[in-house]
């Protein structure tokens, strides 16, 4: 077929798409309408064409193998979120169902692309299902990846297994190392969704694969995290750390002479909030919360306020913290170090013998700490076992926490959800390697300190809803009837009779968690009612929290760590709306939308060091048992939490023993029909550590009577994977 020939053809196959009265086609009906079927080569070349302009995006082809015009089918723009089994899902930008892709429909598009995605159906599960077509942008230009040598020259496979090509390395670095195994960090300047052969080049080396000191590298190279502050940034700290002079002047109350401490962690090097607390011969107490005054130092549009609108949050690992400002400001010269004169600003609520704030008032001021204490040592003064340092401050400890529990039984009575669980503490050695996974402790200093938090987050918002009726909230909205219906269909599962109220509200959740706390199912309960919740964000309304029973709720405490805090902070010295976009550095809608989304991958980075070392530490305890308890079933096996370590693995279905396996939706449940044997949540199980997998940061389990077998098992549940029942659900 001659050159004119092809393009002509071309044009019949998109006119005859573009005219067919059924939207999507298959190949074979297309092409009897355009090709005789007699003539072989003609067919053989029209099919060529079809995979260019499939591939051109000019034609989308669906799972099933029919084709359509991406014009007759529905479309949305949104961020891909990748499988690591290949298929993805196109969020939704306002929230409503996302839609699954499967991995061949996904154009070459690779997790967090914002692509074209075109509705074609829904599965057989009531999902929407689509076909991308093609990306707009592109979501990472670099990440870590594992360098191998080859015949054909130098390739990364990325370290995230939700991107599932190989890069060619142009201009390789000629001091690489040899031999594989090298972790490097590869910039993009060829996508998978462009060209046949995905490169870029080398930009830095992390080291050597499964070094346990890099762990942390191979987290922030993931996110893309910036490690150190731009030149320019670093000069603006030290100049403002400089200049602003830190003294009582008109407007800024000098309260220095009032007895005030911090309390954080053992560990803590910056300290964004202190308390002090005054009786009054009335009967009265007067609680101070007093937080650095950042919006001091960091003045709009500066380049410290762009470096920080950017990063929008600290981000703390388990070996070291990125933090939002450079060091001479977190923690030097905004930190609340003791026996330092420092800004703050300071919220003054007046409390009766009840708990009731009687008047509050918030205000610039001067402060100096008087203590640098910690949770554990004002723990043991609070349950009357003080150490040396702290026995002088027992009474006035003692009376504080007197005032905060008043506050938290009126949260409580709200309905405010306390959920209580278990948080993982890692233990690291010198090199990074994790020698120890505790439990962190929860100590009634830490709900003493929560207590006053909250309250000024409350107080203030409260005050910027009524003048200016829009700021940073942080928003969380009631869940929806979908998830509350699942949560309820759980705990029928469980046997937990409550009542259903419609609509539910946090006083009915707050009762579930009060009547399992305690029981072998408390923590499976939890995270349930936890998961049915809606995810917390910030938003320019006052929307209200859900979580805590709050009418209006902001961020004010932390301006060290989050940038939503400081925006607070400079929205308080407003009277009316008039004159907020001076002090912002994007619309508001647009810093809250961007602050949520740099929160939740600070988040997702957290938990995914914490994975790391949760899965480099049980692959030292290969082959050995633990105590566990059950947290979740679905119909690929059983997840198992480990008792001493809070450390989640599966159990693969096919590695329960000799029997026939049904998976009972409804029930939570996996039963064999053989011998009638159930696994429920909340069942205590021993297990023993069968396998490590640092790629996906998996943990899979074996029961402990099945582990001599575990060769055996493996073999045999190739033949019973086909056997179990049940719909699988989305990982």
């Amino acid at each position: 077929m001659s050159p004119e020939g092809a393009s002509s053809f071309v044009e019949r196959i998109v006119a005859e798409l573009a005219a067919s009265t059924e939207i999507l086609v298959s190949l074979d009906a297309l092409l009897r309408r355009l090709i005789p079927r007699k003539n072989r080569n003609q067919r053989k070349n029209a099919e060529g064409d079809l995979e260019g302009l499939v591939r051109a995006g000019s034609v989308l082809r669906l799972p099933d193998g029919r084709l359509g015009l991406p014009s007759r089918l529905p479309s949305m723009t949104g961020r891909l979120d990748a499988n690591r089994d290949g298929y993805g899902f196109v969020i939704d930008p306002e929230g409503k169902k996302d839609i699954f892709v499967p991995a061949h429909c996904l154009a070459g598009a690779i997790d967090g692309d914002t692509v074209v995605c075109h509705v074609t159906g829904e599965d057989s599960r009531g999902r929407r299902e689509g076909v991308v077509s093609h990306v707009l942008t592109h979501g990472r230009t670099d990440f870590p990846g594992l360098l191998i040598k080859t015949d054909a020259g130098l390739f990364v496979r990325p370290r995230d297994a939700r991107i599932r090509h190989l890069f060619r390395v142009e201009d390789p670095v000629p001091s690489l190392p040899e031999g594989d195994g090298t972790l490097v960090v590869l910039h993009v300047t060829a996508y998978p969704d462009s060209s046949p052969v995905p490169s870029g080049h080398i930009v830095s080396v992390l080291g050597v694969d499964g070094d346990p000191a890099i762990d942390t590298d191979l987290v922030i190279a993931s996110f893309g995290f910036p490690v150190s502050f731009p030149p320019e940034v670093e000069e603006a700290a030290h100049d403002r750390a400089a200049s602003v002079a830190i003294s009582p002047e008109p407007g800024r109350e000098d309260l220095r002479g009032l007895e005030i401490v911090t309390i954080d962690g053992d560990s803590a090097k910056d300290f964004d909030d202190a308390i002090s607390l005054v009786s009054a011969s009335d009967g009265t107490w007067t609680l101070g919360i007093h937080i650095a005054d950042v919006s001091t130092y960091v003045l709009p549009g500066s380049p410290l306020d762009r470096e920080a609108f950017a990063r929008a949050t600290s981000v703390y690992f388990p070996d070291r913290v990125l933090p939002m400002f450079p060091e001479i400001l977190s923690n030097g010269v905004l930190s609340l170090n003791p026996d330092e004169d420092r800004l703050a600003r300071t919220v003054f609520a007046r409390l009766d013998r009840n708990g009731s704030v009687l008047d509050w008032s918030v205000t610039p001021s001067v402060i100096r700490s008087r203590k640098r204490m910690t949770y554990s040592e004002v723990h043991r003064a609070l349950v009357g076992d003080p150490s040396e340092g702290y026995r002088s401050w027992t009474p006035f400890l003692e009376e504080l926490w007197g005032v905060a529990k008043l506050l938290r039984k009126r949260r409580m009575a709200k309905g405010s959800l306390d959920f209580d669980l278990p948080e993982p503490e890692i233990v690291l050695d010198l090199r990074g390697e994790p020698v120890d996974i505790l439990r962190s402790p929860r100590y009634l200093s830490h709900q003493l300190i929560e207590e006053c938090m909250l309250l000024a987050n409350t107080l203030v918002a409260s005050r910027l809803s009524e003048r200016l009726g829009t700021a940073i909230f942080r928003a969380h909205e009631s869940p929806s009837p979908e998830r509350i219906e699942n949560l309820y269909a759980f705990l029928d599962s469980l046997g937990i009779t409550v009542g259903r109220p419609d609509p539910v509200t946090p006083k009915d959740l707050s009762l579930i968690l009060e009547k399992t706390k305690g029981t072998p199912v408390e923590h499976p309960v939890h995270y349930a009612v936890l998961r049915s919740l809606k995810q917390a964000r910030y938003d320019e309304r006052p929307l209200g929290h859900f979580g805590l029973a709050f009418s209006d709720y902001t961020h004010f405490t932390s301006p060290i760590r989050r940038y939503p805090d400081l925006v607070v902070h400079r929205l308080l010295a407003l009277s009316t709306p008039a004159g907020k976009e001076a002090l912002l550095p994007a619309p508001l809608s647009r810093v809250a939308q961007h602050c949520s989304e740099r929160e939740r991958k600070a988040t997702e980075a957290e938990r995914m060091a914490i994975d790391f070392k949760k899965v480099r530490f049980m692959s030292r305890h290969l082959g050995e048992s633990f105590d566990g308890r059950i947290t979740g079933v679905a119909s690929y096996g059983i997840f198992v939490e480990l008792v001493p370590f809070f450390v989640e693995g599966l159990i693969p279905i096919s590695q329960l023993g000799h029997d026939y396996y049904e998976y009972r939706e409804d029930r939570h449940q996996i039963r064999g029909e053989r011998t009638g044997r159930t696994f429920s949540v909340g069942d205590a199980v021993r297990v023993t550590v069968a396998k490590v997998d640092f790629q996906r940061l998996r943990c899979d389990f074996v029961l402990e009577e099945e582990a001599g077998n575990l060769s055996d098992s493996r073999g045999a549940g190739k033949k019973r994977r086909h056997g179990h029942r049940g719909r699988s659900s989305r990982e």
